[in-house]
């Protein structure tokens, strides 16, 4: 399972997703349009349309770059230039192309998954 994140200006990013109910909640939810929020320096967002199941799904333990599910905001959370572990943190997947690019993301950003 993949996901493209891609903006007006050419800027994408490929995630594979985990072979999870999360991930799968996750790909459910394709394709997408959002509003990416600049929630910190290292982090962008936006909220789920709807709570996701995170059953089986691993914490995220801290590192460089990840696609994640913040249970308590109900936010999922593009991280790039290392973020910390969190409590009720989830990992949905991994950057597999174009790492770093969604620190320069704007306007609406379409989610598709892709093959």
């Amino acid at each position: 399972m993949k996901a493209r994140f891609s903006d007006q200006y050419g800027n994408q990013v490929i995630y594979k997703l985990y072979d999870t109910e999360l991930g799968h909640a996750f790909e459910r939810l394709l394709p997408l349009t959002v509003q990416l929020q600049k929630t910190g320096s290292n982090e962008r967002s936006f909220p789920a349309p709807k709570r996701l199941n995170t059953f089986g799904a691993n914490l995220a333990p801290g590192g460089e770059e990840v696609l994640c599910y913040h249970v308590p905001w109900q936010q999922i959370i593009l991280y790039f230039d290392g973020y910390s572990q969190y409590e009720d943190l989830y990992e949905i997947g991994m950057p597999i192309y174009a790492e770093g690019s969604i620190r320069n993301m704007r306007g609406p950003v379409l989610i598709e998954e892709i093959y």
